[in-house]
């Protein structure tokens, strides 16, 4: 399966592909994809698990779907000893909220069959109190939401538990994957501005953790933290209400006439200067705008004064790699628009 659960705007380069090798060590997505690997391994042959065809009715759409998934999932609560072990987070119960966000995750990709879906948490709820000590009293929650009600919980619930720890990654880090962390973070609080007026009462499903995402994000301190790694700056949003109180949205800062003309996201320039200069601009005049004007120039200072500080050699070696690998990266792209522009003529 992939993750992040979000799905970007059309208006942004990222995708799940991107982010996901950015994301995979951290706890949370660490743990996902050690169940996806026992639930992939895991076998439908355990004889007390042919209860769930018993409980779950195979002539409705997507029954056997659920009671396969019932049978692989019960062979893990019966006979894998210690999988909420695997879960780095031992804080109180995350590995039992993060097997349950997992769960349903499955679940709502087979099935959006409110009732039946509740048949197939009865019978998994009795297996896991038959082994109540191997699996740490953790009862598996049926969130008891349709599919697009789960999909905003999720992504809310997945961002907040992985901030903490992708932050460290990016403060303590010669980061040059920083941008894309950082675009995490600006699609996240995109997303919370653009469902959180839908949802303002404890009858919504999500209510709870938008008022957390709200409480963590609406910190002067953090947000500090986002504008100066990150260099954005708070901008108006295009959905949602935009209170003084509440969580931003962001935009990059930077060079305005830059951005009157390529727009507000400074990664989309280094396309636009390619395609403007694939005929006449030479690479070395391409790299002398990318680095003077674009994050990548801001980034670049910020590793350099980084080594000369710590007079460490091999943070050097990094910079000339990056900058050796991007400009091979760069005259390859530019050859190859050059050599079909001249094909279609």
């Amino acid at each position: 399966m992939t993750y992040p659960t979000i799905k970007y705007s059309e208006d942004t380069e990222i995708t799940t592909r991107n982010v996901y090798p950015l994301l995979k060590n951290l706890n949370l997505y660490e743990f996902y994809e050690e169940l996806d690997n026992v639930l992939g391994r895991s076998s439908d042959s355990e004889k007390k698990c042919a209860q769930c065809t018993n409980y779950i009715a195979s002539q409705q759409s997507t029954g056997e779907e659920l009671i396969d998934l019932c049978k692989k999932v019960c062979n893990i609560i019966l006979n894998v000893n210690g999988v909420l072990d695997k879960c780095k987070n031992n804080t109180a119960d995350k590995p039992c909220q993060y097997m349950s966000y997992w769960l349903y995750n499955n679940v709502m990709r087979i099935s959006n069959n409110l009732p039946l879906i509740r048949s197939l948490y009865h019978i998994l709820g009795a297996f896991t109190s038959s082994r109540n000590h191997y699996f740490k009293n953790c009862t598996l929650t049926n969130f008891n939401i349709d599919k697009e009600e789960f999909y905003k919980k999720h992504i809310l619930y997945e961002f907040l538990e992985s901030y903490d720890h992708m932050k460290k990654n990016i403060d303590n880090q010669i980061e040059l994957y920083t941008p894309l962390y950082c675009k995490h973070v600006k699609e996240n609080f995109n997303i919370y501005n653009r469902i959180k007026d839908n949802c303002n009462s404890n009858t919504c499903k999500y209510y709870e953790d938008l008022q957390k995402f709200k409480g963590k994000f609406n910190n002067p301190e953090e947000l500090n933290f986002i504008y100066d790694i990150c260099k954005y700056k708070k901008t108006s949003c295009k959905y949602g209400s935009n209170a003084e109180d509440d969580v931003p949205c962001l935009v990059p800062q930077g060079n305005p006439l830059l951005f009157q003309i390529f727009g507000n996201d400074p990664y989309n320039i280094i396309n636009v200067l390619l395609n403007i200069a694939i005929i006449s601009v030479p690479t070395l005049t391409i790299f002398l705008i990318l680095f003077k004007f674009t994050p990548f120039g801001r980034k670049l200072n910020r590793i350099k004064a980084k080594g000369r500080k710590n007079g460490s050699k091999k943070k050097e070696e990094n910079i000339e790699d990056y900058m050796n690998n991007y400009a091979v990266y760069v005259d390859n792209i530019t050859k190859n628009r050059v050599n079909v522009a001249y094909h279609a003529s």
